[in-house]
């Protein structure tokens, strides 16, 4: 003959029941975690940056536009292109020749017609080109500055 069958309700394996229990066992199961997280918590706190971060998100869109304001400055974008620059020119830099150079340098002071032997290389003449032209550039920026602050000074003394 044939046997009944239980009637049983269907459950989803994340019922609510569960995660309620899982939230309920969770303090016991990851104690250390919740306790990192609380002195973590506390170190915000006392450092003010919870204060901060709220006042972050107070000032909303304020903080944006100022952001975007001094990220889109003319001096923040030449500072961009500049590290960018220099980041390329970082990477194409074999160092382990630098290491090489550098190491060898505190040991014997080499003569002047070494010295003149190697200024004369092509990569030691590029490099002094630029490095002249690099003064150049910051040279024209200082006079420039120069002017603008005496320019500033004979507006303020009309």
């Amino acid at each position: 003959m044939a046997v009944a069958v239980d009637f049983r309700t269907y459950k989803p394996q994340n019922s609510r029941d569960d995660l309620v229990q899982r939230i309920e066992q969770a303090p016991i199961e990851h104690a250390q975690a919740v306790l990192a997280a609380y002195d973590l918590l506390e170190r915000l706190h006392e450092k003010g940056v919870i204060d901060l971060l709220n006042g972050l998100l107070s000032a909303g869109d304020t903080v944006v536009n100022h952001v975007v304001n001094v990220v889109s400055s003319r001096e923040m974008v030449t500072a961009l292109r500049i590290v960018l620059i220099f980041s390329n020119l970082l990477s194409s830099i074999d160092a382990d020749e630098l290491h090489h150079i550098v190491a060898g340098a505190g040991k014997e002071s080499p003569s002047l017609l070494s010295l003149a032997k190697q200024a004369t290389s092509k990569d030691a003449r590029r490099g002094m080109a630029t490095a002249v032209g690099v003064l150049n550039v910051l040279g024209a920026a200082l006079n420039s500055g120069t002017d603008r602050s005496s320019n500033d000074r004979e507006m303020k003394g009309r």
